[in-house]
């Protein structure tokens, strides 16, 4: 019974430990997280009054978050993003850490630098020059050959901004600020389809070490003293926890589609004009460049790249056969309208957006291929359909695909006019055989006589 009460013991004993031991194992990794995963804090803070080494070169991260309902690789517009670093103005800023940092478990306060940009070099795209006493500016350049990648969502295209300071020469050890601030090519965000992000300055803390060396650096989207409960560090004009610094492009799909009922012959046969007009309410400027991808037996109107998005043509759609447009800015509207051009037939034609109520046009007559895109007017022609408009709203996530979808419906001529022509042959027909019965019966009687 003892050597019973001792085992039971024993084992309390044990689990009591493992669950010590377990505990100081989470309270250590929870540390780590609450030192090495703030965002725009680099250098491992674990080991008090530890020697660090950050090295020379420093990046922080330019987001763009791109938004499409089909999550397709879009183009972006052209524009050109600048970084000019200055010293930061520092007048009675300081830096206060956690008394955890140092063996004597008391906290240093120290004041703030403003950061020496003489020898900087800042790199997007491409490596800037050497900053001068008052700046440093690098830029990220966007093309219409650069593409994004989206999701309904959003996603996260990620750029680094790296700034060397290989050829700065720091005059003490200390922390040195400086002001980031972002500006781009174009009179406005609007200007591009773009929505700006909360904030287009950062603040950047260098940490120099007695050698003259960088162990460390901090990025923040406030020029304020700092304390270990600030809560503005933030890794760059990113979607971070201090604020929403990132950037974000909208844009949607457009699906072109055909229908053709009762008339087998065009059905497999026939393409039938699309006149597609993009429009540009929002004026936007920059150029812009989108997708056309066509299906068997139909023809698009070939889009290029466009200083602004009114692109314009007359597409040729066979049914099966659908035309998509793919990465057009929100806030460009479409009108889309169709021609009969099958000769002697005469269709009931329906126009539905988004697989919505459908407008119909009745007794739509034969014409011929427009020669080129016209807008409809308020009044359409005879062998023209009622035209479809796409409107979307600028810098907002469209809900879904968009589609225009037309339909033909074979209207057959009634056999009415057969009917009046020959009804009077009829007459004289039936009237001639009563005639007959008649004197055939006038005849039989005389005879019986």
């Amino acid at each position: 019974m003892k050597m019973m009460k001792l085992t039971k013991l024993t084992a309390l004993l044990l689990a009591i430990l493992m669950i010590g031991l377990v505990g100081t194992a989470y309270a250590s990794s929870a540390a780590e997280l609450e030192e090495n995963s703030e965002e725009g804090v680099a250098g491992d803070w674990n080991t008090p009054d530890t020697e660090r080494t950050q090295g020379d070169s420093i990046n922080i991260k330019k987001e763009i978050i791109a938004f499409n309902p089909n999550g397709t690789e879009v183009h972006a517009p052209v524009v050109t993003y600048t970084y000019t670093v200055t010293p930061a103005d520092v007048d009675g800023k300081t830096i206060t850490d956690e008394g955890g940092d140092h063996t004597s478990n008391s906290a240093v306060t120290a004041p703030v630098n403003a950061g020496i940009t003489t020898g900087l070099v800042v790199t997007g795209t491409a490596a800037g020059t050497a900053g001068t006493a008052t700046s440093a500016t690098g830029t990220l350049v966007f093309t219409n050959a650069s593409t994004f990648t989206t999701a309904a969502a959003g996603d996260t295209n990620e750029y680094d901004i790296n700034l060397d300071f290989s050829g700065v020469t720091f005059t003490q050890p200390g922390v040195y600020r400086y002001s980031i601030a972002e500006t781009i090519s174009a009179a406005s965000y609007d200007a591009v389809a773009m929505e700006d992000g909360e904030g287009n300055t950062l603040f950047l803390d260098v940490y120099v070490d007695g050698d003259l060396a960088i162990y460390g650096y901090v990025c923040m989207n406030a020029n304020d003293s700092v304390t270990p409960s600030t809560d503005t560090k933030i890794n760059g004009f990113v979607d971070g926890n201090a604020a929403d610094n990132a950037d974000k492009y909208y844009t949607y799909d457009l699906v072109l589609s055909k229908d053709v009922e009762n008339d087998s012959y065009a059905e497999t046969n026939t393409a039938f004009p699309f006149t597609v007009i993009f429009s540009n309410p929002e004026n936007y400027t920059s150029t812009f460049t989108i997708e056309e991808t066509a299906g068997t037996g139909s023809t698009g109107i070939s889009p290029t790249a466009a200083s602004a998005p009114t692109w314009s043509g007359v597409a040729k759609v066979k049914e099966g056969g659908d035309i998509t447009y793919t990465g057009i800015p929100a806030g460009v509207d479409v009108d889309v309208y169709e021609t009969n051009i099958v000769t002697g037939v005469t269709y009931t034609v329906s126009t539905s957006v988004n697989g919505g109520t459908a407008v119909t046009d009745n007794n739509v007559i034969a014409g011929s291929t427009p020669t080129s895109a016209v807008a409809q007017g308020t009044t359409k022609a005879d062998y023209e359909s009622t035209k479809a408009t796409v409107d979307t709203t600028k810098i907002t996530a469209v809900d879904e695909e968009q589609t225009v979808e037309i339909t033909n419906t074979l209207l057959l001529i009634s056999p009415t006019g057969l009917v009046l022509r020959f009804a009077p042959y009829g007459l004289m027909l039936i009237g001639g055989v009563v005639l007959l019965v008649i004197a055939m019966k006038h005849r039989k009687s005389r005879e019986e006589e």
